[in-house]
């Protein structure tokens, strides 16, 4: 799905909760990457481990997942020759364990969780492994009796050990006086004694080592040589034993490679399904129905992201109309009711519960598409407005059946009587695309066009008008009123005033302000068509039309040529001009009295001298221009 709008939805911001529950690694970043699709049979699988895993966590809150910790590591390592250290293997013992207990615990769920529970008959529990490795390392270190050899070198070692201690007592006894302190010491794995230098020749041994004053040395005593080299003897013996078995057991779990990386990858599945059922829990979600083709239903859902205090939207889409227009001032709740509906989409499609009720429904999108907040671009000078249209056209190229489109402040960020006009015209092309949208307007005339086009339908934020607090809740089926003339006039701006801004507001009727076309999404019949081509012949010279996109009255040229085009002077400039974007103002009957010379509209006064010297005789290089 496209990754612009996940962001632009804030999916990203879901989906990095969702990894906060996961416990290991891998999970945390299945999460981070999970996407939404557009596969209906995975999406309610989806949708049904997350249901099934909430139903057991409400069961029992302990869920025996294990946290992976240097597992996978150590699958690497082993197929690559590495030996297992004691610790590593500690860990995999531990894995085991969690593996043999998740599968008991998930079996045990079958009657309220059948699908998922299910999964665990694939885990192994290894149990040969799994004892061994039991019998063999404790405490993450190998056991004393992890083979016989082991144990009888061990005992030999903690025998020679004491005949060592037991003979230094004895040498320290004798030697006291010779000696700084009453301790020993090991310096390069042998034990010495601390001899004062200045009694280093009287004290019958070997230096290892000395202080970093000088003033001891470090001796082992000649008593000793025997023993400790019998010692450090029994050491090699040891450490050869130790790596013996841990390269024997390491040998063993090379064997069970396939079956401990489907243990895994078992694992991590069942820490991503409990993560996303404690994210429902969190956020108090449900399933909700999948309903291919039939648009989408929300009833009292919130945003993911603001919490339970959230104000409930319930909208529908794509049903009885595929496009709502919002309208209302700033500050009302526009943009986070339009991304509430993208987000719960993008959740559901990636098989998340969403905060809403049950009986909820969606179709399903293979895309969705977004142009919300400032995407200006300093680096290529782009302007707000230049950056929004950009993102605009490349919806439109990609706007189909079986997508969403969700546009914010459509046709801001620039001239309001040119952006009104480009406004209606794109929701247009959306709505003849088969896609369903949701845009957000301050235009009121966008309002009166959603009231009476086919398939649209509109919507406003609701206002505490006592208050002039915005109260965050969508109402269908009404258009949404700036409230600027009563919240100037709660302020206390004058009446004068308040009363002057109307009239100049409402000169024209609101019904000549706007565009009201009957928009359908397929190929016009010859009868709409043949009404069309009636419709471009009824306008005569001297007519006046009222221009909708400038917002202004224009004067009839001449007839529409056979593009449809008006030639009107607006303005003193004259302008071709579709006719389908005019609409009738005033005839030219009621303007001008009979045979009146309507060259005198159209023509300047030079043009018209002109013409009436060359009406009487022809004058040599006498000519008007076109542009005359």
């Amino acid at each position: 799905m496209n990754k612009t709008a996940m962001e632009r939805l804030e999916f990203t911001k879901v989906t990095a909760l969702l990894s906060d529950y996961a416990m290991s690694e891998t999970a945390k970043r299945r999460a981070v990457q999970l996407e939404p699709i557009h596969d209906e049979k995975k999406i309610r699988r989806w949708l049904n481990e997350t249901t099934e895993a909430c139903k057991i966590i409400e069961k029992s809150s302990s869920i025996p997942v294990h946290s992976l910790h240097g597992v996978e590591q150590m699958i690497t390592m082993v197929d690559k020759g590495y030996i297992l250290t004691p610790e590593q293997f500690g860990f995999l013992g531990a894995f085991l364990d969690s593996v043999k207990k998740i599968k008991r615990f998930m079996v045990k769920q079958e009657y309220i969780a059948p699908t998922i529970s299910s999964y665990a008959y694939s885990l192994y529990e290894l149990s040969d492994l799994a004892d061994e490795i039991a019998r063999s390392i404790r405490n993450n270190t190998v056991d004393d009796y992890a083979s016989r050899a082991l144990t009888k070198i061990r005992s030999k070692i903690a025998s020679t050990e004491e005949k060592i201690k037991a003979k230094l007592a004895q040498i320290m006894k004798n030697s006291a006086s010779y000696l700084q302190e009453q301790v020993v010491i090991v310096r390069n794995g042998r034990y010495v004694v601390p001899v004062k230098s200045e009694c280093k020749r009287k004290f019958s041994g070997t230096i290892l080592d000395q202080s970093s004053s000088g003033q001891t040395v470090y001796m082992e005593p000649k008593d000793l040589n025997k023993l400790q080299d019998e010692l450090t003897f029994l050491k090699v013996e040891e450490e050869l034993e130790v790596q013996k078995i841990l390269g024997q057991l390491t040998e063993m779990t090379a064997m069970y490679k396939q079956e401990l990386q489907i243990n895994i990858e078992g694992m991590v599945s069942y820490d991503f399904i409990f993560a996303k059922a404690k994210l429902s829990r969190s956020m108090q979600g449900n399933e909700v129905q999948l309903q291919p083709d039939e648009g989408l239903q929300l009833i009292q859902a919130k945003h993911p992201l603001l919490g339970v205090n959230a104000v409930p939207l319930t909208v529908e889409l794509g049903k009885e109309y595929m496009a709502l227009v919002i309208t209302g001032p700033n500050t009302g709740g526009k943009t986070v009711t339009i991304k509430t509906v993208g987000l719960l989409a993008m959740m559901v499609q990636s098989g998340l519960h969403i905060p809403a009720d049950s009986n909820s429904s969606f179709c399903i999108f293979k895309d969705i598409f977004v142009d919300i907040g400032d995407q200006q671009s300093i680096e290529h000078s782009l302007s707000t407005f230049s950056s929004h249209i950009r993102n605009v056209i490349d919806i439109l190229q990609k706007s189909r059946k079986d997508t969403l489109i969700i546009l914010d402040e459509i046709g801001s960020g620039t001239d309001p009587q040119e952006g009104m006009g480009l406004a209606i015209s794109i929701l247009e092309a959306l709505y003849r695309s088969g896609a369903m949208f949701i845009a957000t307007t301050h235009y009121s005339e966008l309002k009166d066009f959603a009231e009476k086009a086919n398939g649209f339908q509109n919507g406003s934020m609701d206002f505490d008008i006592e208050t002039l607090q915005p109260l965050y809740k969508l109402i269908i089926g009404k258009g949404g009123e700036s409230q600027a003339f009563t919240i100037a006039q709660k302020l206390g701006m004058s009446l004068e005033i308040i009363k002057r801004a109307k009239e100049i507001t409402h000169q024209q009727p609101r019904s000549e302000r706007v565009i009201l076309k009957n928009v359908v999404p397929y190929e016009k019949n010859q009868k709409q068509k043949a009404q069309e081509k009636k419709q471009m012949t009824t306008y005569q010279a001297g007519d006046v039309v009222w221009i909708s996109h400038l917002q202004t009255k224009g004067i009839v040229a001449s007839g529409a040529n056979s593009r449809g085009e008006l030639e009107l002077l607006v303005k003193n400039q004259k302008m071709m001009v579709n006719h389908k974007r005019v609409q009738p103002f005033i005839e030219a009957e009621d303007l001008y009295p009979d045979n009146y010379d309507l060259d005198q509209v159209f023509d300047s006064k030079e043009v018209r001298k002109k013409k009436k010297v060359m009406g009487r005789k022809h004058v040599e290089g006498l000519k008007i221009d076109h542009e005359e």
